[in-house]
């Protein structure tokens, strides 16, 4: 079906994965829709790195995700370095690598993830990350081809994706409380068990401006206490313990 499919078809594609029961149910859709060999879909909504508590489906085979958490290659998947960090789309042939990372791409193509690859990252207002790549066994100018006829509708999906995941967990918008980057980090290293002196060492901060990240965080929580602030954080997905 690669190639040959026209606007109503990639709109139909596009409510097809929007009609979805789940985010499960919804990358096989796409996949088969477009011909793809593997799509996957990532989200980190905890401002932690992406796959410390990951929410992933995929459509790649069990011996492959075994293989990629037993050899660790987190570390050296240079997909979700960029996938993470960046704001654009991006084809995977365009990434600059390490050595590492070529050696882990070669393994992954060698076990059948596919040929080239295009991921498309999506950041919310919450500053909650998602990430859905797609994958197939092209030559790269077949590819580049494919990418620009369906570029906006694997857009559109993508962002479909992001709100569907966050409704499939059952999270909503926080309820107005957006703590700076210095707030969340002196509450997480609260919610570990470190007290303001502990803090100050580890963010090279004074004691007294932790005091005020901390009191200004539990103001903005709406909560009396460092312990109700902790815990209404955590529930809001705020910060991740």
């Amino acid at each position: 079906m690669l190639g040959g499919q026209d606007d109503a078809l990639q709109a139909g594609i596009v409510e097809t994965v929007r009609s979805a029961k789940n985010i499960e149910e919804a990358i096989f859709l796409l996949r088969d829709g477009l011909g793809l060999a593997h799509v996957s879909f990532h989200l980190n909504v905890s401002g932690a790195a992406p796959l410390d508590y990951p929410y992933v489906r995929t459509t790649l085979p069990s011996q492959w995700i075994s293989r990629y958490v037993l050899r660790t290659y987190v570390g050296h998947d240079p997909v979700m370095r960029e996938g993470f960090s960046s704001l654009r789309p991006f084809s995977w042939h365009e990434l600059e690598m390490s050595e590492k990372e070529r050696e882990f791409m070669e393994d992954a193509r060698s076990h059948g993830i596919g040929a080239q690859g295009y991921s498309i990252p999506t950041v919310d207002r919450f500053s909650r990350r998602s990430l859905l790549s797609l994958t197939a066994d092209l030559d790269l100018g077949l590819w580049a081809g494919f990418i620009r006829r369906h570029a906006s509708s694997v857009i559109e999906i993508s962002q479909v994706l992001h709100q569907k995941a966050l409704n499939e967990l059952g999270i909503g918008e926080p309820s107005g409380a957006t703590l700076a980057p210095r707030e969340r980090e002196c509450l997480l290293w609260t919610a570990r068990g470190k007290d303001s002196k502990d803090i100050a060492g580890i963010l090279d901060l004074s004691e007294y401006t932790v005091r005020s990240y901390l009191r200004t965080a539990r103001q903005k929580l709406q909560c009396r206490t460092l312990s109700q602030a902790v815990a209404t954080a955590t529930r809001q997905r705020i910060i991740d313990p």
